[in-house]
């Protein structure tokens, strides 16, 4: 009885069956050794984006990320990597989302202390001339 390639030896023909086993087991551990790394990837990005504020600021895209988190998780393969990747996006989103308003923030700070210092600067001149006079 032939095992797969008419006219090789039977030991050719269990190694060359060994090592196409071999190869589609290391896809598949590639894949899940993708995956995780994808969605470490994505759960560090959620992390970054919590420290900037996108609770407050973007809580609706920040549990999209963390709900794509999760559903990464209970996949597996090139799917589980798919959404992790997504996970990632919506966590960079949420991220960026919190830094705008952040930045928003501090520019309203800055013309609001312009405008402070202005009015203190005319009344210290006005101060300044009544007492001259």
């Amino acid at each position: 009885m032939t095992l797969i390639i008419p006219g090789c030896h039977r030991f050719v023909q269990i190694v060359v069956v060994i090592v196409g086993l071999l190869a589609i087991a290391g896809c598949a551990t590639r894949s899940k050794v993708s995956a995780s790394n994808e969605i470490a990837t994505a759960m560090f990005a959620i992390r970054d984006a919590r420290a900037s504020g996108a609770e407050t600021h973007a809580l609706d895209v920040l549990q999209q990320a963390e709900m794509l988190v999760v559903k990464a998780q209970q996949t597996s393969g090139a799917e589980a990597e798919r959404i992790a990747e997504k996970a990632l996006v919506h966590a960079q989103l949420a991220n960026t989302i919190a830094q705008r308003e952040s930045a928003r923030k501090q520019l309203r700070d800055a013309r609001s202390m312009d405008r402070e210092a202005g009015a203190l600067r005319k009344r210290t001149t006005r101060a300044v001339e009544e007492r001259l006079q």
